[in-house]
Protein backbone atom coordinates (compact mmCIF):
# COMPACT_ATOMS: atom_id res chain seq x y z
CA UNK A 1 0.00 0.00 0.00
CA UNK A 2 0.95 3.16 -0.75
CA UNK A 3 1.74 6.50 1.50
CA UNK A 4 -1.37 8.71 1.42
CA UNK A 5 1.31 11.90 1.03
CA UNK A 6 3.57 10.12 -1.37
CA UNK A 7 0.22 9.90 -3.72
CA UNK A 8 -0.79 12.74 -3.29
CA UNK A 9 2.37 14.58 -4.28
CA UNK A 10 2.11 12.95 -7.70
CA UNK A 11 -1.74 13.74 -7.24
CA UNK A 12 -0.62 17.64 -6.78
CA UNK A 13 2.54 17.21 -9.83
CA UNK A 14 0.23 15.84 -12.54
CA UNK A 15 -2.63 18.29 -12.18
CA UNK A 16 -0.01 20.81 -12.89
CA UNK A 17 0.05 21.16 -16.90
CA UNK A 18 3.65 21.21 -17.83
CA UNK A 19 3.74 20.19 -21.40
CA UNK A 20 6.32 21.09 -24.06
CA UNK A 21 5.72 23.67 -26.16
CA UNK A 22 5.99 22.01 -29.01
CA UNK A 23 3.72 19.27 -28.17
CA UNK A 24 0.57 21.86 -27.05
CA UNK A 25 -2.94 22.39 -28.43
CA UNK A 26 -3.50 24.40 -25.46
CA UNK A 27 -1.40 27.40 -24.76
CA UNK A 28 -1.90 27.25 -21.03
CA UNK A 29 -1.38 23.71 -20.92
CA UNK A 30 2.13 24.85 -21.67
CA UNK A 31 6.00 25.27 -20.34
CA UNK A 32 7.50 24.13 -16.93
CA UNK A 33 6.99 27.57 -15.20
CA UNK A 34 4.28 26.36 -12.69
CA UNK A 35 5.78 23.14 -11.87
CA UNK A 36 9.08 24.75 -11.16
CA UNK A 37 7.22 27.15 -9.23
CA UNK A 38 5.89 24.33 -6.99
CA UNK A 39 8.89 22.89 -6.68
CA UNK A 40 10.85 25.70 -5.82
CA UNK A 41 8.44 26.48 -2.46
CA UNK A 42 8.46 22.68 -1.42
CA UNK A 43 12.24 22.36 -1.63
CA UNK A 44 12.81 25.87 -0.10
CA UNK A 45 10.32 24.63 2.46
CA UNK A 46 12.70 21.78 3.15
CA UNK A 47 15.90 23.84 3.72
CA UNK A 48 16.85 23.68 0.17
CA UNK A 49 18.85 27.00 -2.03
CA UNK A 50 17.09 27.29 -4.78
CA UNK A 51 17.49 29.08 -8.07
CA UNK A 52 15.06 29.68 -11.02
CA UNK A 53 17.17 29.76 -14.24
CA UNK A 54 15.45 30.96 -17.38
CA UNK A 55 16.64 28.96 -20.03
CA UNK A 56 13.34 29.95 -22.44
CA UNK A 57 10.82 32.69 -21.45
CA UNK A 58 8.68 30.78 -19.34
CA UNK A 59 10.63 27.99 -19.09
CA UNK A 60 13.00 27.71 -16.31
CA UNK A 61 15.57 25.15 -14.84
CA UNK A 62 15.15 24.53 -11.24
CA UNK A 63 18.08 23.91 -9.13
CA UNK A 64 18.29 23.33 -5.34
CA UNK A 65 21.08 22.23 -2.93
CA UNK A 66 21.24 21.55 0.66
CA UNK A 67 24.11 20.59 2.33
CA UNK A 68 28.02 21.86 3.05
CA UNK A 69 29.65 24.17 0.53
CA UNK A 70 32.60 22.70 0.21
CA UNK A 71 31.27 19.10 0.44
CA UNK A 72 32.98 15.59 0.77
CA UNK A 73 30.59 14.10 -2.09
CA UNK A 74 27.80 15.99 -3.90
CA UNK A 75 25.05 13.68 -5.40
CA UNK A 76 22.88 15.08 -7.71
CA UNK A 77 18.83 13.81 -8.57
CA UNK A 78 17.80 15.56 -12.05
CA UNK A 79 14.27 15.20 -13.61
CA UNK A 80 12.63 16.73 -15.98
CA UNK A 81 9.66 18.56 -15.68
CA UNK A 82 8.32 19.04 -19.03
CA UNK A 83 5.98 16.36 -20.85
CA UNK A 84 4.75 15.34 -24.30
CA UNK A 85 1.12 16.53 -25.66
CA UNK A 86 -2.25 15.07 -24.49
CA UNK A 87 -3.40 14.59 -27.71
CA UNK A 88 -5.52 11.22 -27.98
CA UNK A 89 -5.80 10.66 -24.25
CA UNK A 90 -8.57 8.46 -22.89
CA UNK A 91 -8.79 10.36 -19.44
CA UNK A 92 -8.34 13.62 -18.38
CA UNK A 93 -4.80 14.52 -18.51
CA UNK A 94 -3.77 16.65 -15.41
CA UNK A 95 -6.54 14.95 -13.30
CA UNK A 96 -5.42 11.77 -11.47
CA UNK A 97 -7.68 8.76 -12.11
CA UNK A 98 -7.08 5.39 -10.10
CA UNK A 99 -8.09 2.00 -11.20
CA UNK A 100 -7.01 -0.29 -8.18
CA UNK A 101 -3.45 0.14 -7.58
CA UNK A 102 -2.77 2.08 -10.57
CA UNK A 103 -2.94 6.25 -10.95
CA UNK A 104 -3.58 7.39 -14.54
CA UNK A 105 -2.37 10.80 -15.76
CA UNK A 106 -0.10 12.66 -18.29
CA UNK A 107 3.47 12.41 -16.63
CA UNK A 108 2.26 10.10 -14.38
CA UNK A 109 5.40 7.66 -15.36
CA UNK A 110 7.52 10.27 -17.34
CA UNK A 111 8.64 11.42 -15.63
CA UNK A 112 6.61 12.77 -12.68
CA UNK A 113 6.28 9.34 -10.86
CA UNK A 114 10.19 9.01 -10.18
CA UNK A 115 10.40 12.62 -9.44
CA UNK A 116 7.89 11.97 -6.67
CA UNK A 117 9.61 9.00 -5.58
CA UNK A 118 12.61 11.04 -4.74
CA UNK A 119 11.15 14.09 -3.43
CA UNK A 120 9.18 12.40 -1.03
CA UNK A 121 12.39 10.56 0.38
CA UNK A 122 14.24 14.00 0.35
CA UNK A 123 13.16 14.63 3.91
CA UNK A 124 14.61 17.01 6.33
CA UNK A 125 16.08 14.68 8.69
CA UNK A 126 17.34 12.80 6.31
CA UNK A 127 18.71 15.90 4.39
CA UNK A 128 20.15 17.07 7.61
CA UNK A 129 22.10 13.34 8.20
CA UNK A 130 23.34 13.35 4.71
CA UNK A 131 25.20 17.14 5.13
CA UNK A 132 26.38 16.22 8.61
CA UNK A 133 28.48 13.53 6.99
CA UNK A 134 30.05 16.00 4.27
CA UNK A 135 27.22 15.19 1.42
CA UNK A 136 25.27 17.94 -0.82
CA UNK A 137 21.98 17.24 -2.29
CA UNK A 138 21.55 18.51 -5.73
CA UNK A 139 17.72 18.58 -6.88
CA UNK A 140 17.66 19.86 -10.51
CA UNK A 141 14.10 20.20 -12.33
CA UNK A 142 14.78 20.46 -15.81
CA UNK A 143 12.56 21.69 -19.10
CA UNK A 144 12.74 20.55 -22.36
CA UNK A 145 13.84 17.00 -22.29
CA UNK A 146 11.42 15.96 -24.61
CA UNK A 147 12.24 18.18 -26.82
CA UNK A 148 16.41 17.96 -27.22
CA UNK A 149 17.60 17.33 -23.59
CA UNK A 150 17.97 21.10 -23.76
CA UNK A 151 17.71 21.91 -20.02
CA UNK A 152 20.32 19.25 -19.35
CA UNK A 153 22.59 20.81 -21.76
CA UNK A 154 21.88 23.93 -19.91
CA UNK A 155 23.24 22.67 -16.84
CA UNK A 156 26.47 21.64 -17.88
CA UNK A 157 26.88 25.10 -19.88
CA UNK A 158 26.59 26.59 -16.50
CA UNK A 159 29.09 24.89 -15.09
CA UNK A 160 27.54 22.51 -12.24
CA UNK A 161 29.22 19.91 -10.83
CA UNK A 162 28.67 16.75 -8.93
CA UNK A 163 30.54 13.51 -7.80
CA UNK A 164 27.20 11.29 -8.60
CA UNK A 165 24.11 11.48 -10.41
CA UNK A 166 20.50 9.71 -10.08
CA UNK A 167 18.54 10.53 -13.48
CA UNK A 168 15.25 9.72 -13.08
CA UNK A 169 13.22 7.83 -15.06
CA UNK A 170 10.93 5.45 -15.48
CA UNK A 171 13.19 2.48 -15.33
CA UNK A 172 10.33 -0.31 -13.67
CA UNK A 173 13.70 -0.03 -10.52
CA UNK A 174 16.35 -1.33 -12.78
CA UNK A 175 19.62 -0.13 -12.63
CA UNK A 176 20.33 1.65 -16.07
CA UNK A 177 24.06 2.01 -16.58
CA UNK A 178 24.68 2.43 -19.77
CA UNK A 179 23.09 3.47 -22.84
CA UNK A 180 23.02 4.37 -26.77
CA UNK A 181 23.93 8.10 -27.94
CA UNK A 182 22.21 9.18 -31.03
CA UNK A 183 22.77 11.47 -34.35
CA UNK A 184 19.42 12.66 -35.96
CA UNK A 185 20.39 14.07 -39.57
CA UNK A 186 18.06 15.60 -42.25
CA UNK A 187 19.84 14.56 -45.62
CA UNK A 188 18.62 16.45 -48.62
CA UNK A 189 19.19 15.98 -52.78
CA UNK A 190 18.69 17.86 -55.31
CA UNK A 191 17.15 16.53 -59.04
CA UNK A 192 16.44 17.88 -62.24
CA UNK A 193 12.70 18.65 -62.64
CA UNK A 194 11.32 17.08 -65.96
CA UNK A 195 7.59 16.21 -67.59
CA UNK A 196 6.68 12.73 -66.41
CA UNK A 197 6.04 11.64 -69.66
CA UNK A 198 10.00 12.27 -70.36
CA UNK A 199 11.52 11.18 -67.29
CA UNK A 200 14.88 10.96 -69.31
CA UNK A 201 14.96 14.62 -69.86
CA UNK A 202 15.17 15.04 -65.52
CA UNK A 203 17.23 13.31 -62.50
CA UNK A 204 14.58 11.73 -60.48
CA UNK A 205 15.78 13.11 -56.70
CA UNK A 206 13.66 10.42 -55.35
CA UNK A 207 15.09 7.68 -57.07
CA UNK A 208 18.71 9.32 -55.93
CA UNK A 209 17.48 9.18 -52.71
CA UNK A 210 16.74 5.88 -53.19
CA UNK A 211 20.69 5.15 -53.88
CA UNK A 212 21.54 7.35 -50.64
CA UNK A 213 19.30 4.84 -48.23
CA UNK A 214 21.08 1.82 -49.92
CA UNK A 215 24.26 3.84 -49.36
CA UNK A 216 23.55 4.32 -45.48
CA UNK A 217 22.34 0.95 -45.32
CA UNK A 218 25.39 -0.30 -46.50
CA UNK A 219 27.34 1.37 -44.25
CA UNK A 220 25.38 0.62 -40.53
CA UNK A 221 25.38 -2.74 -41.81
CA UNK A 222 29.75 -2.48 -42.18
CA UNK A 223 29.59 -0.85 -38.41
CA UNK A 224 27.42 -3.68 -37.64
CA UNK A 225 29.85 -6.14 -38.07
CA UNK A 226 33.04 -3.73 -37.02
CA UNK A 227 31.26 -3.05 -33.19
CA UNK A 228 29.25 -4.84 -31.05
CA UNK A 229 28.71 -4.21 -26.94
CA UNK A 230 28.14 -6.74 -24.73
CA UNK A 231 25.61 -4.91 -23.05
CA UNK A 232 23.68 -2.30 -25.66
CA UNK A 233 24.26 -4.77 -28.24
CA UNK A 234 25.39 -3.17 -32.09
CA UNK A 235 24.41 0.54 -33.60
CA UNK A 236 21.82 0.49 -35.49
CA UNK A 237 19.69 3.04 -38.23
CA UNK A 238 16.45 3.75 -38.72
CA UNK A 239 15.25 6.35 -41.82
CA UNK A 240 12.08 7.51 -39.99
CA UNK A 241 10.95 10.22 -42.82
CA UNK A 242 10.90 11.23 -46.27
CA UNK A 243 9.34 13.90 -48.32
CA UNK A 244 9.51 14.46 -52.04
CA UNK A 245 8.15 15.45 -55.39
CA UNK A 246 5.09 17.87 -56.21
CA UNK A 247 2.46 15.55 -58.66
CA UNK A 248 2.79 11.94 -60.09
CA UNK A 249 3.55 13.89 -63.97
CA UNK A 250 6.59 16.00 -62.67
CA UNK A 251 10.06 14.08 -62.26
CA UNK A 252 11.14 15.21 -58.63
CA UNK A 253 14.06 17.98 -58.17
CA UNK A 254 13.87 17.80 -54.53
CA UNK A 255 13.93 15.04 -51.63
CA UNK A 256 14.59 14.81 -48.08
CA UNK A 257 14.92 12.11 -45.40
CA UNK A 258 15.55 12.12 -41.59
CA UNK A 259 17.33 9.30 -40.05
CA UNK A 260 18.18 8.64 -36.84
CA UNK A 261 21.86 6.89 -36.34
CA UNK A 262 22.09 5.06 -32.59
CA UNK A 263 25.59 5.08 -31.24
CA UNK A 264 27.58 2.87 -28.80
CA UNK A 265 30.26 4.22 -26.22
CA UNK A 266 33.27 4.66 -28.13
CA UNK A 267 32.33 5.97 -31.54
CA UNK A 268 33.19 8.93 -33.20
CA UNK A 269 30.16 11.33 -33.81
CA UNK A 270 31.67 13.31 -36.69
CA UNK A 271 33.82 10.93 -37.97
CA UNK A 272 30.04 8.73 -38.85
CA UNK A 273 28.59 12.06 -40.26
CA UNK A 274 31.87 12.99 -42.13
CA UNK A 275 31.37 9.06 -43.66
CA UNK A 276 27.53 10.05 -44.69
CA UNK A 277 28.90 13.21 -46.17
CA UNK A 278 32.07 11.64 -48.24
CA UNK A 279 29.46 9.14 -49.77
CA UNK A 280 26.59 11.77 -50.77
CA UNK A 281 29.84 13.45 -52.76
CA UNK A 282 30.32 10.07 -54.42
CA UNK A 283 26.87 9.67 -55.30
CA UNK A 284 26.45 13.12 -56.67
CA UNK A 285 30.03 12.63 -58.57
CA UNK A 286 28.33 9.80 -60.13
CA UNK A 287 25.39 11.70 -61.52
CA UNK A 288 22.33 10.27 -58.99
CA UNK A 289 21.89 13.39 -57.18
CA UNK A 290 22.43 17.11 -58.87
CA UNK A 291 23.30 18.26 -54.96
CA UNK A 292 23.20 17.04 -51.47
CA UNK A 293 23.21 18.55 -47.98
CA UNK A 294 23.06 16.88 -44.48
CA UNK A 295 21.76 18.97 -41.60
CA UNK A 296 23.01 17.84 -37.99
CA UNK A 297 19.23 18.03 -36.29
CA UNK A 298 20.68 16.43 -32.50
CA UNK A 299 23.71 14.90 -31.40
CA UNK A 300 23.65 12.73 -28.19
CA UNK A 301 26.28 11.37 -26.53
CA UNK A 302 26.15 7.89 -25.23
CA UNK A 303 26.97 7.19 -21.48
CA UNK A 304 28.45 3.90 -19.76
CA UNK A 305 29.22 3.61 -15.58
CA UNK A 306 31.45 1.00 -14.53
CA UNK A 307 29.35 -1.66 -12.94
CA UNK A 308 31.29 -1.67 -9.86
CA UNK A 309 31.14 1.93 -9.23
CA UNK A 310 30.09 3.15 -5.43
CA UNK A 311 26.83 4.44 -7.03
CA UNK A 312 26.04 1.37 -7.86
CA UNK A 313 27.09 -0.86 -4.96
CA UNK A 314 24.94 1.81 -2.96
CA UNK A 315 22.06 1.74 -4.93
CA UNK A 316 21.87 -2.29 -5.68
CA UNK A 317 21.88 -2.30 -1.76
CA UNK A 318 19.30 0.04 -0.91
CA UNK A 319 17.01 -2.09 -3.26
CA UNK A 320 18.23 -5.48 -1.68
CA UNK A 321 17.58 -3.53 1.67
CA UNK A 322 13.59 -2.65 0.18
CA UNK A 323 13.00 -6.26 -0.42
CA UNK A 324 14.03 -6.37 -4.23
CA UNK A 325 16.80 -8.10 -6.56
CA UNK A 326 18.67 -5.40 -7.90
CA UNK A 327 18.43 -5.44 -11.83
CA UNK A 328 21.49 -3.70 -13.92
CA UNK A 329 20.86 -3.39 -17.02
CA UNK A 330 21.82 -0.95 -20.64
CA UNK A 331 18.99 0.78 -22.81
CA UNK A 332 18.87 1.25 -26.24
CA UNK A 333 16.59 4.44 -25.84
CA UNK A 334 17.83 8.33 -24.73
CA UNK A 335 17.95 10.42 -21.44
CA UNK A 336 19.78 13.40 -19.74
CA UNK A 337 22.38 10.67 -18.49
CA UNK A 338 24.33 10.87 -21.86
CA UNK A 339 24.88 14.68 -21.40
CA UNK A 340 25.34 14.70 -17.83
CA UNK A 341 27.56 12.38 -18.11
CA UNK A 342 29.95 14.93 -18.74
CA UNK A 343 29.73 16.23 -15.42
CA UNK A 344 29.69 13.15 -13.07
CA UNK A 345 31.87 9.99 -13.39
CA UNK A 346 29.17 7.82 -12.11
CA UNK A 347 26.14 8.35 -13.54
CA UNK A 348 23.08 5.87 -14.00
CA UNK A 349 19.28 6.11 -14.68
CA UNK A 350 16.63 4.70 -12.39
CA UNK A 351 12.95 5.03 -10.88
CA UNK A 352 9.54 3.56 -10.58
CA UNK A 353 7.29 3.37 -13.47
CA UNK A 354 7.62 1.13 -17.23
CA UNK A 355 9.44 3.08 -19.90
CA UNK A 356 6.57 1.31 -22.17
CA UNK A 357 4.23 3.41 -20.54
CA UNK A 358 5.40 6.60 -21.39
CA UNK A 359 3.90 8.93 -23.75
CA UNK A 360 1.08 6.41 -24.17
CA UNK A 361 -2.93 7.73 -24.05
CA UNK A 362 -3.12 5.59 -21.18
CA UNK A 363 0.25 6.40 -19.35
CA UNK A 364 0.15 4.92 -15.76
CA UNK A 365 2.12 4.13 -12.83
CA UNK A 366 1.59 1.37 -10.29
CA UNK A 367 1.16 2.58 -7.09
CA UNK A 368 3.43 -0.21 -5.60
CA UNK A 369 5.79 0.29 -7.33
CA UNK A 370 6.42 3.95 -6.54
CA UNK A 371 5.94 3.50 -3.61
CA UNK A 372 9.13 0.43 -3.65
CA UNK A 373 11.14 3.54 -6.14
CA UNK A 374 10.49 5.99 -2.70
CA UNK A 375 11.51 3.09 -0.32
CA UNK A 376 14.74 2.38 -2.12
CA UNK A 377 15.73 5.96 -2.46
CA UNK A 378 15.24 6.51 0.84
CA UNK A 379 17.51 3.37 1.89
CA UNK A 380 20.33 4.07 -0.82
CA UNK A 381 20.56 7.88 1.11
CA UNK A 382 20.60 6.39 4.60
CA UNK A 383 23.22 4.18 3.87
CA UNK A 384 24.95 6.66 1.99
CA UNK A 385 25.36 8.97 4.99
CA UNK A 386 26.29 5.88 7.07
CA UNK A 387 29.01 5.21 4.83
CA UNK A 388 29.96 8.88 4.44
CA UNK A 389 30.44 9.31 7.84
CA UNK A 390 32.63 6.33 8.15
CA UNK A 391 34.64 7.44 4.96
CA UNK A 392 33.52 5.33 2.60
CA UNK A 393 32.04 5.70 -1.26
Amino acid sequence: MADQQLVRLLEELVSIPSVSPEYVENPAAAGEARIAVFLADRLAASGFKVELDEVQPGRPNLIASFGPDQPRKTLLFEAHMDTVGVAGMSRPPFQAAFEGSLLYARGACDDKGPMAAALAALSRDRLEKLAAAGVQIVFAGVMGEETGNIGAVRLVEKGLRADQIVVLEPTELSIIHTHKGMIWLRVEVGGLAAHGSNPDRGVNAITGMSDVMQFLHRRIAEDQRLRHDPVLGRPTLNIGMIRGGYAVNIVPDSCSIEADRRTLPGEDEAAIIERIRGGLVELQGEGRITSHSVRVIKVGRPFQTAENCSLIRALKQGIEQAGRKPRLEGAAWYSDAGILSQIASEVVVFGPGSIKQAHTADEHIDLDDLQAGCDIVRRFLDGMADGSRQGEG
